[in-house]
């Protein structure tokens, strides 16, 4: 999936492969297959026989960061003790030995090396690591403000970018309870932040979150000015990837003004149909972006045709934008899930996935996208799922 991390924190977990607490801060912990334990193997008594001391004192103290190490080795400790998957009982408890770790580590690297790579690697690494422990442990947000404040001015462009980026990152989290000068003022230095380092998937990252997070909150006409801002600048960069970019910004901009106007839907439907949406006028209808290997678009399906069965003789309806890649993915999803709504779909050479006519023209980059629609065919939310869902056909279409 992409899910274009809105949250921030994410960004910095993947970017820096911090993969399982990145899904651990998504309230899922998936272990590894790699963490069967000698116990658990076959020929337990032999295995055992071949533990050494030094995986004895790996056992017990496994964040000991290895003082004597070069900071070649220093980094490798980091890759590999950040990939360590935390037990199910002990996801905070771990949380507050491991990053703190990484964060010493971090530290070490910068004592032994004044390589300008070796700084700019290890603050990722110590940023990233702090943006993630505070969620455990609140206490350390001083020592990160404490780190922003001294790398943000930074006469070395690459680590003030770095240090300015986070904190970006990290204000970008908290949108939605900004007030309208706040909105307008995250916008400005979003946009400085951009001029003054240039446009590069380093600088994209944080703006984005930005933009994202403004984008669901009542602040929608700042939104979308720095999305088209966004996209201007986009547009104009020498980076493939980025300025294919621009036409999403500009889409997502024509999304967060959607709230109270009407949507445009065209296209064909899975049975080979011109699809009209003027048909739909009069009905409250949820317009749902999925794809069948969306896990969160697969799991709403059961709401969606709980909602269905109370209120279709109401007058509420359900339009799928699919964005599977292939039409074999798609028609297996719909036949194993019996989703009888109708679908449009995409089956274009390059206009099908995230590229899909509709998706791209509102700058669809994450799913689920679930869009609903009154009777007068104006949208009434962005985020029409679960219980949000529900209330809004309470409110529409009145009790079940």
């Amino acid at each position: 999936m992409q899910r274009k991390l809105t949250c921030p924190w994410l960004l910095d977990c993947l970017s820096s492969k911090i993969h399982f607490w990145a899904i651990a801060l998504g309230c899922a912990i998936i272990a590894s297959p790699t963490t069967v334990t000698i116990s658990q193997e076959a020929g337990e008594d032999t295995k055992q026989s071949k533990v050494t001391e030094s995986d004895a004192e790996q056992t017990e103290d496994p964040f000991a960061v290895p003082q004597d190490a070069t900071v070649k080795e220093l980094f490798s400790w980091i890759s590999k003790t950040k990939r360590t998957p935390p037990p199910r009982n002990a996801v905070a408890e771990t949380a507050r030995k491991l990053f703190p770790a990484i964060i010493k580590a971090c530290d070490l690297i910068v004592e032994k090396s004044d390589a300008d790579e070796d700084l700019e690697k290890a603050l990722e690494e110590k940023f990233s690591a702090y943006a993630i422990l505070i969620r455990y442990a609140p206490e350390a947000k001083k020592e990160l403000d404490a780190l922003s404040e001294k790398y943000s001015g930074d006469e070395r462009p690459v680590i003030a970018r770095i240090a300015l980026g986070h904190v970006l990152s990290m204000k970008a989290a908290k949108t939605r309870d900004a007030t309208m000068e706040e909105a307008q003022l995250l916008a400005d230095e979003s946009i400085a932040f951009l001029k003054r380092f240039g446009v590069s998937r380093a600088t994209y990252a944080p703006v984005s979150s930005v933009t994202s997070g403004l984008g669901y909150t009542q602040h929608t006409e700042i939104a979308a000015v720095l999305y088209e801002s966004l996209a201007k600048l986009l547009a104009d960069s020498d980076d493939e990837s980025l300025s294919k970019r621009s036409s999403k910004m500009v889409g997502a901009a024509r999304r967060v003004r959607l709230m109270g106007n009407e949507i445009e839907l065209s296209g064909t439907t899975a049975d080979g149909e011109v699809f009209d949406w003027s048909a739909y006028r009069g009905k409250v209808v949820l317009v749902d972006f999925w794809a069948s290997w969306c896990g969160p678009c697969i799991g709403e399906i059961p709401n969606m045709k709980k909602n269905l069965e109370s209120y279709g003789e109401k007058g509420f309806e359900i339009v799928g934008i699919n964005m599977d890649s292939t039409r074999a993915a798609f028609e297996k999803c719909v036949e194993d899930k019996e989703m009888s709504w109708v679908n449009i779909v995409s089956e274009e050479d390059g206009k099908r996935g995230w590229d899909v006519p509709n998706a791209d023209y509102y700058g669809i980059s994450a799913i689920p996208a679930a869009i609903l629609v009154d009777q007068k065919g104006k949208v009434v939310s962005l985020r029409a799922r679960g219980t949000e869902l529900d209330k809004l056909l309470v409110e529409l279409l009145g009790s079940e």
